[in-house]
């Protein structure tokens, strides 16, 4: 990593509910926590809840810099837990299928801001719309999340796929949610490398897994960070060593 240029990650999912939002927040958390200068930005534009997992109430968003011409530092919120974020909407139909020019605009925005950062997490929306895959492609690292269920594998194996067939992008990293077994996450990242190994010719990088944990549900009913609220619990234990792991490479 070139310690002078931010480091632009995205934090994607094939479906919802896997807990991505959560686990974005907490890595940006615990990297800014090791004196990291971190962004977060929620990139689900027509579903935004970061805000809300946060407990604040930004008097702008991306939609402003979109379509009002807002500068992006006015959008940027102090979280108060160490790192930056930049809020977007929530139930905005327009937001959620930009036109090429709006995204363009975005991204821009989003590039030059990140200069004052040192890692700039995507928090993109699931699945494999256009906007979700750009941002994919726009982020120089790709975590993708998944759990053990069946769609969840299945539905971020096709997103991998999309993006590399169309793309040729494979750098994938894997994180596992909600593991019950202490085994269970590579047993998942077994199985969803074992597909792109044969299907389309490359292996993700196993990032760690995240242990299904009374705590973390928590930490969102109080709207502040689980490695904040819950720093011993075994599920921040392992969200601080995947951060770890993240600032190795």
């Amino acid at each position: 990593m070139n310690k002078n240029l931010p480091v632009i990650i995205s934090i994607a999912s094939g479906k919802g509910g896997v807990g991505k939002t959560c686990i974005a927040l907490n890595l940006a958390t615990a990297l800014a926590s090791h004196d990291k200068r971190v962004l977060l930005v929620d990139c689900d534009l027509g579903l935004a809840n970061v805000d809300i997992m946060l407990g604040v109430n930004p008097q702008k968003n991306l939609k402003d810099v979109i379509f009002e011409d807002a500068d992006i530092r006015e959008v940027i919120v102090k979280t108060g837990v160490g790192f930056d974020f930049a809020p977007a909407s929530s139930g905005t139909k327009e937001m959620a299928t930009l036109l090429n020019d709006h995204f363009e605009k975005l991204k821009e925005a989003i590039a030059q801001v990140s200069e004052g950062y040192d890692y700039v997490f995507l928090d993109v929306g699931a699945g494999i719309s256009d906007t979700v895959v750009r941002f994919n492609l726009f982020a120089e690292r790709n975590i993708v999340v998944v759990t053990r269920d069946l769609t969840s594998i299945a539905d971020a194996y096709a997103m991998m796929k999309a993006i590399y067939r169309t793309f040729g992008r494979k750098a994938f990293e894997i994180i596992v949610n909600s593991i019950r077994e202490d085994n269970e996450g590579i047993k998942v990242f077994t199985q969803i490398g074992a597909m792109c190994d044969k299907f389309l010719g490359f292996s993700p990088r196993y990032l760690g897994s995240i242990s299904f944990d009374e705590t973390v549900s928590q930490s969102i009913r109080r709207q502040s960070p689980l490695v904040r609220q819950f720093p011993d619990s075994k599920a921040s234990q392992e969200i601080s060593q995947i951060a770890s792991k993240i600032h190795a490479q």
